[in-house]
């Protein structure tokens, strides 16, 4: 390995980090919880309260928390769990998805990078 290579790789880990850190420490916490059932609005709730909600999906009922600023699915009729396993989200832009159950769980706030960010 050259001089040349050794700076290649510098840059491309420097710009790596760069992106890593900026995505990290830029992405605004959501203020809004939207909850879709098979692609249609179902509850727009605020992050900021506290609240245990029943979602009925075409295999049963599942249980969102929103608690401390944070959201999860507590529980879920589908067989995996995947959606259950996906833990607490509270950044504007993540989503929790259950496919079996066709419910979906976007935070939706100001965020402050996106693709047209340059």
């Amino acid at each position: 390995m050259n001089k040349k290579d050794l700076l290649v790789f510098s840059i491309i880990f420097f710009i790596i980090l760069f992106t890593y850190l900026s995505s990290k420490f830029y992405n605004l916490r959501g203020d809004t919880v939207l909850i879709q059932v098979n692609g249609r609005d179902s509850l727009r709730l605020s992050i900021s309260e506290n609240k245990i909600v029943e979602v009925s999906g075409p295999l049963g009922v599942s249980i969102i928390e929103i608690n401390n600023g944070k959201v999860r699915m507590l529980s879920s009729p589908c067989p995996d769990k995947l959606c259950v396993k996906e833990g607490y989200i509270n950044k504007s832009g993540q989503v929790i998805v259950c496919v079996p159950n066709r419910i979906v769980i976007k935070i939706e706030g100001r965020a402050s990078l996106d693709a047209l960010t340059y």
